[in-house]
């Protein structure tokens, strides 16, 4: 009877041990698998964060982006030329003084006026033209560079003409003859100065119209 007795309470005192190992084990499992969730969101959730974090940082780069390119189209944009003083009209009024007309006196009275006058509108020349060569585009650079060049060609060849005519077709060894040779010359090229000199400032006006 005590044997049996014993035997029930071992079998008893086993299954319980075996129960009480069940929920054990199943209590680990479950927790072990909570631990594991908490691990997955917080993973989850520094993915996202990080992911969000690259988005703003690429948004961020390309509005830096299109500020820099709206930067360099404003630096790059041509300025907007402005209408200037009307060039010629300074220029005449500079000239105003130089006696370049109406010159009287002896031969040499009138050649040493003559090429003061032709001097003073010699720079006024080079000043104009080159103004006109800093300001116009490349293109036309080039075109009013040969057109320079062809017009002191010219000048040279009517002073020529000009003094030939003066000593009556007679030259020696490309030596002019008289006084009269030497007032055709610089009348010639005083002339010619002239006229260009206004030309070229009414060029750069047309710049700014």
């Amino acid at each position: 009877m005590n044997d049996n007795k014993n035997t029930i309470i071992l079998v008893t005192t086993i299954s319980a041990i075996a129960v009480l190992a069940f929920f054990s084990v199943g209590g680990f499992l479950l927790y072990n698998s909570h631990i594991k969730n908490k691990e997955m969101e917080v993973k989850l959730r520094l993915e996202q964060e990080k992911t969000k974090q690259e988005i703003a940082k690429s948004q961020s780069q390309q509005q830096l982006a299109q500020v820099t390119t709206a930067s360099q189209e404003t630096t790059t944009a041509p300025v907007v030329r402005k209408r200037r003083t009307n060039y010629e009209a300074e220029l005449m009024n500079r000239m105003s003084s130089v006696q370049d007309t109406d010159i009287n006196g002896t031969n040499a009275e009138m050649g040493a006026q003559a090429s003061r006058a032709y001097e003073s509108w010699d720079r006024e020349l080079n000043k104009v033209y080159k103004l006109l060569m800093s300001e116009l585009p490349d293109g036309q650079k080039t075109r009013l560079r040969n057109e320079e060049r062809a017009w002191l060609k010219r000048m040279v060849s009517e002073t020529k003409k000009s003094v030939y005519e003066m000593c009556g077709g007679d030259e020696f060894n490309g030596q002019a003859c008289g006084t009269g040779a030497t007032l055709a010359e610089i009348g010639t090229k005083l002339d010619m100065t002239k006229e260009r000199t206004i030309e070229l400032a009414r060029m750069y006006d047309e710049l700014y119209k």
